[in-house]
Formats: structure tokens, sequence, C-alpha cells
């Protein structure tokens, strides 16, 4: 029971640290204070657990990510002195994603190093993204039923993977997406308000005059793009920049 009770404080003066030192850039270690008790301390596999959730849980504070650490293979039990000490996790850019990591615990009392044991784990850094729910061909509209929410760990996803099913209503698929793939914004793009064939009015306007046609659009283009079609009227092929599904306006 005592041993569980100063586990227990050792923990609780970690959450503490964690408030008192914000996460700094990537490239810094990650600080905190630590307290020990008069008699000092064996650091312990359940210590290190319990550090390693720390540290993760302040890395990724949104509830959208769940920390699991699944073992730690490997560190050395050290003794650490009684007394109010300072502890670095030291640990690379990749290893922050998680997976099959090592990393550095380094404990300091007034400046001067006291103690430091590498550490090998495999830690989860888990989230829920956005999937295909099946095959999707490219240039596919995505629709509710197209897409469906999975656990991912973060180190095995892409820099822009989607987490909100919003992000990817309404959009298309700029390539083919396997059945399970996650959804990335590299991925999907804004559908096109006008389409290759499709009749539009052409709307020409200057100072002087004011005229409308009917045309044809030679293109594809989203809002505000400019597209070549053909005035039918005059069969004459012209650019435009389109205003909205129906309407574009063009160059005189």
């Amino acid at each position: 029971m005592e041993r569980l009770k100063r586990v227990g404080c050792f923990i609780m003066s970690l959450l503490c640290g964690w408030l008192l030192f914000p996460v700094q850039a990537e490239s810094a270690p990650l600080s905190f204070p630590v307290e020990i008790s008069r008699e000092g301390k064996t650091l312990e596999l359940e210590d290190v657990t319990e550090m390693l959730t720390v540290c993760f849980h302040a890395l990724y504070p949104e509830a959208k990510y769940r920390i699991v650490i699944k073992t730690v293979s490997s560190f050395e039990q050290i003794k650490l002195p009684p007394g109010r000490l300072s502890c670095d996790i030291v640990l690379s850019d990749p290893a922050r994603r998680g997976g099959n990591i090592s990393l550095l615990f380094l404990f300091r009392m007034d400046g001067r190093e006291v103690g430091k044991t590498r550490v090998n784990a495999r830690v989860d850094v888990l989230v829920e993204t956005v999937a295909a729910a099946h095959y999707l061909g490219r240039h596919h509209e995505i629709r509710p039923k197209d897409i469906q929410r999975v656990s991912r760990p973060v180190a095995l996803l892409g820099p822009d993977f989607l987490t909100d099913m919003e992000e990817a209503f309404g959009k298309r698929t700029m390539i083919a997406v396997n059945r399970g793939e996650v959804l990335r914004a590299g991925m999907i793009e804004e559908p096109p308000l006008i389409r290759r064939g499709d009749r539009v009015m052409l709307f020409i306007e200057n100072e002087q005059i004011r005229i409308t046609t009917a045309g044809e659009a030679r293109e594809e283009g989203r809002r505000g793009e400019r597209i070549r079609l053909v005035n039918l009227s005059s069969k004459r092929d012209v650019s435009g920049r389109i205003l909205d599904e129906k309407t574009v306006q063009v160059d005189f």
C-alpha cells in the first residue's frame, strides 16, 4: 500500500509538471518537475509506463487521440535521490508519432544530472479517421454512404489525413481509393460547377453594352476559375470566368 502511494505521488507530480511546463518546440525535450520522497525511489515499470502516457497525452491533448502503451521492452531501473528533480524526455520527431520508439529519460537536480535511462517501447497513438467504406473510383463524388470512421495509428498516416467526415461530403476523389483506405486532404477536391458539354449562359458586359447568349463549356471548372467555351450563336471560341453553375462572364 505504501509503495502504491509513493507511485501515485510520483505520477501526480508529473501531471502537475506538464501543466506548469507546456510542450516546447519539436526539437526540444519535454520537461517537467518530479518530487521524490525522503527515501528516494527506484524507477519501476509502472512509473515508466505512466510517464510515457503523460508524455504522449501532452503531445496529443485533443480528445480524438487515444494513447496505448503496448509494451515497454527495456529500461534501466535507476535509483532516484530524494528531493525536487527535473526530468527531460528526449525523443526524435518520428518517435513523437508513436510506433516502436526509443527515448531518453534524463533526471537532474539543481542542473546536475542524477540519473538517466533509455527506454524502448511500443506506443500507439490512435486517432479516429475518415476512410472509404468501399472502392471509390477517380472523380467519385462522396456521399455519406461512401465513407466511415476508422481508428488508425498516427505513425501509419500521412500528414493531411481527415478526421472530420464533413470535410469529405460533397467533394470528389482525385484518384481511385480502395476500401478502408484513409482519406487525405490531397486526395479530394471540390467538384466542378460546370462540366465539359454543359449548356451555360454567357454574360458579356462593359461600360457600353450588356449581352447574354447561350454557350457550351469546352472544359470543366469551379467558381471563379476560367474555362474555354463556344458561343453557340457565333460558333466562336471564347473564354470566361465562372460565376455560378449556369453563368460565365466572357472576356470582351
